[in-house]
């Protein structure tokens, strides 16, 4: 019953709107289909205008052209016909006209520019022509016609000849309107140019062509054939019913199918005289329109209607199903509750269990950089005895020359222990500051060559004791990036320690560490002079336990690859360009966007 009230309801909401709203939008449209037609019309009548009007006074500067005049002085005069001829063919070649001719006081043609034409004009008679009529009694004549000799449609510009001040003939230009034509395309109107009793001479419509709008009486026929402007053309009527005076009106046609039965039509006078432009357009265009706009409001009703239905149903079987719906949820609840419980238990032995991992890799990373610092031990040893040694001897000389005396070279000698001593608290900073435990989350956003110049530091005892040359190629750099600044170091000392050791048995010991740096990141390249890695080596040289050392564990690189991923980083090896092999350290830089 609900359902019903509601399509009753839509059905009744639809009427009333379609009702409404048909009648806007028919409105609506109407008026924009005749502002349609002004624009057109506008247009029209200038390009018609532009056209016809360039024409207008050609005849006139003609008329003053000697060769025309002598020709109609001397008509039997062959060799001066000839060049008025080729004249008047050359004048229409340039205007651009259909043809350009000169006709005598009798209305014989007497040159033409077609003359070397099948459909050449000399000879012929326009007596009968107002054109020429007009113009031999000493006016300017425009004139359309349906040409007798050529049967082609054409508008008339004419001018009398004036000799002594008599009118001796008449010069013609004619322009063809087919030009005209081809700009008059439209799928739904048609655009259609008269004369003043309603005869159609120019049209987009071929079919409408020498036939009348509106049905002309006889009298008006008889007059038509006896100027013969169309010559043995039957004028039919077009059947148009309504009133053809109007700037705009609906005209009816009896004879049209469903969609020809009912037209707009806008007419416009052109500055031509005897010529009007109109735009006539099936009014089916506007049916099919408000056809449209209906259908579609009827399927928007159709559409909300279904909606409706649809929400209604799931509303009714919601109702069905809810009841159901709470017991499963009351045991759902109960199942949830267990769950629960499971789950806390199964979280807090992960959380154990992470955290012991976090320990046992902490650990491991700490294991790692005491073992580097074990491998380094006896080169820092060897480092640090050599200035002891120093310091005891300056010690020993310095209380020589205190009892000689000489508190000069005493002073000396302090100062050179004192620098001993800087140098050897120095390094044991750096070992502090190396050996201490690091949280891998702290980081710090520094520049990376305070820690490059660090690393090369730390191991300048084992280069020392290795007799490996180090290249370092870093430059000025201030680059920023985020990182853990002792975990790169623990990192680079384990990469610059394996090359060292991989180097041992070669006879040219040389390192280099240069820096490439991009638009996002940094690269560190270490390379060495060593034998290099075979391929299987390099598949498997990041491996948890993989080593090609008698005594290693196989945990350096693991771990050093592990703190680099950490950093968003990567490790990766390849041949190096001084035989060895290249570890490159790859580091995001750090930009402001990275804080924000």
């Amino acid at each position: 019953m609900r359902l019903k009230r509601i399509l009753l309801g839509f059905v009744a909401l639809f009427l009333l709107i379609s009702t409404v709203g048909g009648q806007w939008y028919w409105q609506h449209s109407y008026a924009a289909l005749e502002e349609q037609h002004n624009n057109w019309l506008n247009r029209f009548v200038e390009t018609i205008d532009s056209k016809l009007d360039k024409y207008r006074h050609i005849p006139q500067l003609l008329s003053q052209d000697k060769e025309l005049v002598d020709a109609l002085l001397s008509p039997s005069n062959t060799a001066q016909i000839e060049v008025t001829n080729r004249y008047l063919e050359q004048a229409n070649r340039i205007i651009l006209a259909s043809d350009t001719y000169l006709i005598d006081r009798y209305g014989n043609t007497i040159a033409s520019s077609n003359w070397a034409l099948e459909r050449s004009f000399i000879g012929k008679n326009f007596a009968f022509r107002p054109y020429f009529q007009e113009a031999i009694n000493g006016g300017r004549s425009t004139y359309f016609a349906l040409g007798s000799t050529s049967g082609q449609r054409g508008y008339y510009y004419s001018f009398p000849v004036t000799y002594a001040a008599e009118h001796i003939g008449v010069v013609v230009v004619k322009m063809d309107l087919s030009s005209i034509e081809r700009n008059w395309q439209s799928e739904t109107s048609t655009y259609v140019a008269t004369d003043n009793n309603q005869v159609v001479f120019m049209s987009s419509n071929p079919n409408w062509l020498f036939n009348s709008l509106s049905t002309l009486n006889s009298q008006t026929l008889q007059r038509i054939r006896n100027s013969r402007q169309y010559l043995e053309t039957d004028i039919h009527s077009l059947g148009f019913i309504g009133d053809l005076t109007a700037k705009s009106a609906q005209l009816a046609n009896p004879e049209g199918n469903i969609f020809t039965k009912h037209y707009l039509v806008t007419q416009r006078e052109s500055g031509i005289p005897n010529l009007i432009l109109r735009v006539l357009t099936p009014l089916s265009t506007l049916y099919i329109e408000l056809f449209g706009f209906i259908s579609v409001l009827a399927l928007v009703f159709i559409t909300l209607y279904l909606v409706v239905a649809l929400i209604e149903n799931r509303r009714y079987r919601h109702r069905q199903i809810e009841q159901v719906q709470t017991e499963a949820k009351q045991k759902l609840e109960f199942l949830v509750m267990e769950r629960t419980a499971e789950l806390h238990v199964e979280i807090d032995e992960r959380v154990k269990t992470e955290k012991a991992l976090r320990q046992a890799h902490d650990e491991l990373i700490q294991a790692a950089k005491l073992a580097v610092l074990g491998q380094m031990s006896a080169s820092i040893s060897h480092e640090l005895n050599n200035p002891l040694a120093a310091i005891r001897s300056f010690a020993e000389n310095g209380q020589r020359f205190i009892d000689k005396n000489k508190v000069d070279r005493a002073k000396d000698n302090l100062q050179r222990i004192v620098a001993l001593t800087e140098r050897m608290a120095k390094i044991s900073q750096q070992l502090k500051s190396f050996a201490k435990r690091s949280d891998a989350n702290e980081l710090s956003r520094i520049k990376l060559a305070p820690v490059i110049f660090s690393t090369i530091e730390l191991i300048q005892p084992q280069l020392k004791s290795h007799r490996v040359t180090l290249d370092c190629k870093i430059g000025q750099q201030d680059t920023l990036v985020q990182i853990n600044p002792i975990q790169v170091e623990q990192v680079l000392i384990n990469l610059l320690t394996n090359a060292m050791q991989a180097m041992h048995d070669s006879e040219q010991k040389r390192l280099e560490l240069t820096i490439e740096q991009g638009q996002t990141k940094v690269t560190i390249h270490i390379d060495d002079s060593g034998p290099g890695l075979d391929g299987n080596s390099i598949a498997e040289l990041f491996e948890p336990f993989y080593t090609t050392k008698e005594n290693g564990l196989g945990l350096g690189l693991s771990i050093s690859q592990q703190i680099i991923q950490n950093l968003n980083g990567k490790i990766r090896v390849a041949r190096s360009p001084l035989g060895g092999a290249r570890f490159s350290v790859e580091l995001p830089i750090f930009t402001h966007a990275d804080k924000d």
